[in-house]
């Protein structure tokens, strides 16, 4: 029973461990507060033009492989999108909650999509 326990623990360690690994290199060895990138993905694309507060979910996870990071690292909690300017798709900005911080994610003319990750102070 102890060893399962050590085993347990070691595991949640190593997640956390990762978790951490991954904020850092999303602010670029904590040099930043907040980071800029861009997803160039046909798909996310797609996916943002036909439901923004889906698809961000798709972005995070290809930011996520874009920075070397595991797969669902960033554990999001709160979505909200909405269109800055009433009927223009483009407009369209999504907020989204991870533990370590904020993300704006949005669309521009070019089909990308652009993140800005912000963290928590």
């Amino acid at each position: 029973m102890k060893v399962l326990l050590i085993i347990a623990s070691l595991l949640v360690s190593l997640a956390a461990s990762a978790d951490h690994d991954c904020y850092r290199r999303a602010l670029n060895n904590f040099s930043v507060d907040s980071m800029a990138f861009q997803i160039n993905s046909e798909e996310a694309v797609a996916m943002f033009e036909d439901r923004p507060d889906k698809a961000v979910y798709s972005v995070v996870r290809s930011l996520e492989q874009q920075i070397g990071c595991s797969e669902k690292s960033f554990e999001l909690a709160e979505v909200s999108c909405k269109e800055i300017v009433p009927g223009n798709l483009l407009s369209s900005i999504c907020y989204v909650e991870s533990q370590h911080g904020y993300f704006f994610i949005s669309m521009d003319m070019m089909e990308s999509i652009n993140v800005v990750f912000n963290r928590w102070d």
